[in-house]
């Protein structure tokens, strides 16, 4: 009789072991396989590449204040030109298997390293946001998602805006769309 206790006893202690480490697995399998990632590079161990063909990127709008009028313009292009250039994908105008929407939210310049004894700052910082929205029109459960980026780049505050703006946007167009894609 004794033996049989002791077996059951054993038996009780690995169900409640099995048990605890059950709760504490289940939720972290859930959280690891909930939500699909997906990239537009090929390859990755922890993305799939998307099943789409095509993909159109529509003009983003400046929606602020102080943006130049070539602003819009310069973004959707460059975001375009790394579309064709590090995807398998062909650029369409419509119906694109993944459709890439959106707006420059911020386009604004802030002083950074205020210099001690004056309130002069060393440089300038021109900062963007841009609001992209993706729908995949293939893979209906994918659905749209809507995400912010920002980037920023400092330039010298004794330099003339003006004159280096362009060069700036472009800069600031590169590190955007690096974190887009």
């Amino acid at each position: 009789m004794e033996f049989l206790s002791e077996l059951y006893t054993e038996r009780l202690k690995n169900m409640k072991y099995l048990s605890k480490l059950f709760i504490f697995l289940t939720p972290l399998f859930l959280i690891t396989c909930a939500l699909p990632q997906f990239s537009f590079k090929s390859g990755g161990s922890n993305t799939k590449e998307l099943i789409s063909k095509t993909v159109q990127v529509d003009y983003f709008a400046n929606n602020t204040t102080i943006g130049g009028s070539f602003l819009g313009a310069s973004f959707t292009e460059s975001l375009r030109d790394i579309m064709q250039s590090q995807t398998k994908l062909n650029l369409v105008d419509k119906t694109g298997d993944v459709q890439i929407t959106g707006s420059i939210k911020d386009y604004y310049i802030s002083p950074v390293n205020i210099q001690a004894g004056s309130e002069i700052a060393a440089q300038n910082r021109l900062q963007m946001t841009v609001i992209i929205n993706t729908y995949f029109t293939i893979q209906d459960s994918i659905g749209l998602s809507s995400s912010p980026f920002k980037a920023f780049v400092d330039y010298d505050s004794n330099t003339d805006f003006n004159s280096i703006e362009q060069e700036l946007v472009e800069n600031l167009n590169y590190q955007l769309t690096q974190d887009i894609f």
